[in-house]
């Protein structure tokens, strides 16, 4: 396996991995971008399943939801560990949102963070805000997450390119 340092970062522009991860709590795979190129991918990646820090911004975000939503955002945790440790985060936050498990830290290993991270993405997987906790859990408030989902919610397909 590359070393986290040997891989390229996840930049805004490139585009999420395709991955299927496993949801808790019953296992069943989910993408990362919901197929559709409807919803909004906002992605909390947890630095560790215990992390009371991680777990109350979770809940943060759960307040937030219904906002997100009417701007077709989809809030997605990702847990760095088996589906057990996903249920157990799901357990104690009751979330809204599913809680995916990444036992290989594949994600991780493509965005090259260590710590706590979120990242926004459109409804394509294209990466357009990237945000580093880092240890200190610094992480943007869910209001701002909020605006990212309503901004790409109002781009038009003539703004992008995408229509001929």
């Amino acid at each position: 396996m590359e070393e986290i340092a040997d891989r390229p970062r996840l930049a805004r522009g490139e585009r999420l991995p395709d991955l299927q991860l496993a949801s808790a709590p019953d296992g069943s795979t989910m993408p990362l971008v919901a197929p559709g190129g409807r919803q909004v991918p906002v992605v909390v990646v947890l630095d560790d399943a215990e992390c009371d820090a991680c777990r109350a911004y979770l809940r943060r975000l759960a307040v937030a939801d219904e906002e997100m939503r009417a701007w077709d955002g989809r809030v997605v945790a990702v847990v760095p560990g088996s589906v057990e440790d996903a249920a157990r985060v799901m357990e104690a936050v009751d979330p809204p949102f599913p809680v995916l498990a990444d036992p290989e830290r594949t994600l991780w290993q493509r965005m090259r963070v260590d710590d706590a991270a979120v990242l926004v993405a459109d409804p394509w997987g294209e990466a357009r805000f990237r945000h580093e906790a880092g240890a200190a859990h610094d992480v943007p408030e869910p209001a701002e997450l909020v605006d990212w989902a309503r901004f790409m919610a109002i781009q038009c397909p003539e703004c992008e390119g995408e229509s001929l």
